[in-house]
């Protein structure tokens, strides 16, 4: 906004009464009951109490409580995702960090062998999701099975015998997808 013009708009509230600084609680009575343009009503209206009604930033949430988002910030859940539309943006051990590391690889929890292995392993998309490629064997792997029907070999959330999900294998609340023509993989969806 160019100097004449915030002029204009300072002149033109002063003339109307207005304030340039408007607060929250001071908004007119008749925008109590969300009569007003601007207003939006709690999300937790329609979301339970202990639903997530707003992200407040550093994997602090708050959460709806009484019907109303409480101010109070508290530790988001592990896994949360603290970017929309980032699928990697997860809120592991309390901190934001991304999932696309040897350090928490595709979900929380999952870590790439880089010392004490035949080779270092490396947090590398394959087929679509994040996976520990360059195992081995069985025993250098996070999950216990180095998979090696696709290359490069990777750490699969399998059996390594019958190629299914292992139950509770997938650090939670993460779970196993069966891939179809592709690799078994943790995910939060």
């Amino acid at each position: 906004m160019t100097r004449r013009k915030l002029g204009v708009v300072v002149a033109t509230a002063a003339l109307t009464g207005c304030s340039l600084l408007v607060h929250f609680n001071d908004a007119p009575d008749s925008c109590a009951d969300g009569g007003c343009p601007d207003a939006q009503p709690d999300p937790c209206v329609a979301l339970a109490d202990g639903a997530i009604c707003a992200y407040a930033g550093g994997c602090q949430c708050q959460y709806c409580n009484a019907g109303v988002c409480s101010p109070t910030k508290t530790a988001c859940p592990e896994g949360f995702n603290w970017e929309a539309g980032v699928d990697i943006a997860r809120c592991c051990d309390g901190l934001p960090v991304t999932t696309d590391t040897n350090a928490n690889c595709g979900v929380c929890g999952v870590q790439c062998a880089t010392a004490g292995v035949t080779s270092a392993q490396d947090c590398q998309l394959l087929s679509g999701h994040y996976q520990c490629v360059d195992c081995a064997a069985n025993n250098e792997c996070w999950s216990g099975c180095c998979a090696i029907d696709t290359t490069p070999y990777h750490c699969s959330a399998s059996d390594c015998n019958t190629g299914a999900c292992v139950a509770g294998l997938c650090p939670a609340p993460s779970t196993c997808v069966l891939g179809a023509s592709a690799p078994n993989y943790c995910t939060y969806d």
